[in-house]
């Protein structure tokens, strides 16, 4: 976060009255803090931001009497590094979801303290510092103390956008072109479908090793995990809904990081629903596919995600674009594509819908039933970016600890972005 002899630099946006007056009263009051401008129109807002150059815009939700999501998802996708704080009328957990998916960090609900202001005030420069760290630690890393990518998650906002496929392909190839010990973890908390993908048939899941979350051994891991005839390793996801849900984010992590000395490389079929369980995955992960397909729809949510990995604070270079079905009759170009989301596409799967629908009724994965397809070669080629890339170890907050809990709270509110 830039700031000017140690101060946060703050812009208020809203109508005139008692809110912007406790605003500019309590920031006044405190050395650290300069409000630096109050605007109370729209209008030009693009511009008087860019002039202003603040670390941290707080916007009223309600100006003028009409809602200003639009304006805080423009303000979030033009300046990415500001922090935006939304004051809310109420305290309703639907309202709150669609604030910070719309790109705010944080938000306050009517009536408030300067208390209760300069304390989220604090909290986001806190995160905003950590961020800040984190990406100086990454720049000065080395060769020397880098490794090897050891956690990939597979995730996608929009279901139908392919994450279990491309997950279990993927973990074929890396394996093909490694031939170290891969695990291919299914992730979903419910209504997985890597057994049908695979043709494994064993009522083995994650929940027989949550029990042992926090004392995993090697043979324990052997008697659930089920090897395929490929040679990876395949820890299948719950299969009892009651069991999924009396599984605790902590319990999850730890017997990841049991399954973590055991295996040279974990990837994490995440699946398409925004759960505690995904954002734990997500949490532990060196880097998280987000798969989108050239639609407006998908596009649009993995717009949104994007702003909440923000709010989670994932280092921008932790999510990779893996475009699916790319040249799909009728999708969006590619470059429309890198354009909307100002993001460089990582990885791209041609569309491939035949040979993927045969494979998955033969439960036979598509680079080994078709391996010259066009898509079977890209996913191996993706396989070996991959293992060719190198994560630098940085000093992390414990990942319970990536957002407050009521942000927490408000972002798995709905189970399903669409």
């Amino acid at each position: 976060m830039s700031s000017t002899h140690n101060s946060c630099r703050v812009v208020a946006i809203g109508n005139p009255g008692p809110i912007l007056q406790q605003i500019s009263d309590a920031l006044n009051s405190q050395a650290e803090y300069q409000l630096i401008d109050m605007i109370p129109s729209p209008e030009r807002l693009v511009r008087e931001i860019s002039a202003a150059r603040p670390d941290v815009v707080i916007v009223d939700s309600d100006l003028d009497g009409k809602p200003t999501l639009d304006m805080i998802e423009d303000i979030a996708l033009e300046f990415s590094e500001i922090a935006i704080i939304a004051i809310l009328s109420v305290s309703d957990p639907i309202e709150i979801q669609r604030v910070l998916l719309a790109g705010a960090r944080t938000f306050l609900v009517r009536p408030f303290t300067q208390i209760n202001l300069l304390s989220t005030l604090g909290g986001v420069r806190e995160l905003e510092s950590r961020r800040q760290r984190n990406q100086t630690a990454t720049k000065a890393g080395s060769l020397e103390g880098s490794r090897p990518l050891r956690t990939l998650t597979v995730f996608s906002p929009r279901g139908g956008a392919g994450c279990s496929t491309l997950a279990v392909n993927l973990a074929l190839a890396i394996y093909e072109e490694t031939n170290q010990r891969v695990l291919l973890l299914e992730g979903k908390q419910f209504f997985g479908h890597i057994d049908v993908m695979l043709n494994i048939r064993t009522q083995n899941t994650l929940a027989d090793l949550i029990p042992h979350a926090g004392n995993l051994d090697d043979s324990l891991i052997r008697d659930v995990v089920i090897g395929h005839g490929s040679g990876i390793h395949v820890l299948l996801g719950p299969n009892n809904l009651q069991v999924a849900q009396g599984i605790h984010p902590d319990d999850l992590y730890g017997v990841f990081i049991g399954l973590q000395r055991a295996y040279d490389l974990i990837l994490i079929d995440a699946g398409s629903t925004l759960t505690e369980h995904a954002v734990t995955f997500m949490d532990a992960a060196d880097r998280i596919l987000l798969i989108t397909t050239p639609e407006l729809a998908s596009l649009r949510d993995v717009r949104r995600f994007m702003h909440i990995g923000q709010s989670l604070a994932y280092d921008p270079e932790k999510l990779l674009i893996v475009l699916n079905r790319e040249n799909l009759l009728g999708g969006v170009s590619t470059k429309d594509i890198e354009t909307t989301l100002r993001r460089r596409v990582f990885a791209r799967i041609p569309e491939d819908s035949p040979n993927m629908m045969r494979s998955l009724n033969r439960g036979i994965p598509l680079i080994m039933k078709y391996p010259r397809s066009a898509a079977s070669r890209a996913i191996k080629q993706l396989a070996i970016t991959l293992c060719e890339m190198k994560e630098v170890d940085l000093v992390r907050a414990p990942i319970t600890q990536s957002i407050n809990k009521a942000q927490r709270e408000a972002l798995l509110a709905s189970a399903q972005f669409g």
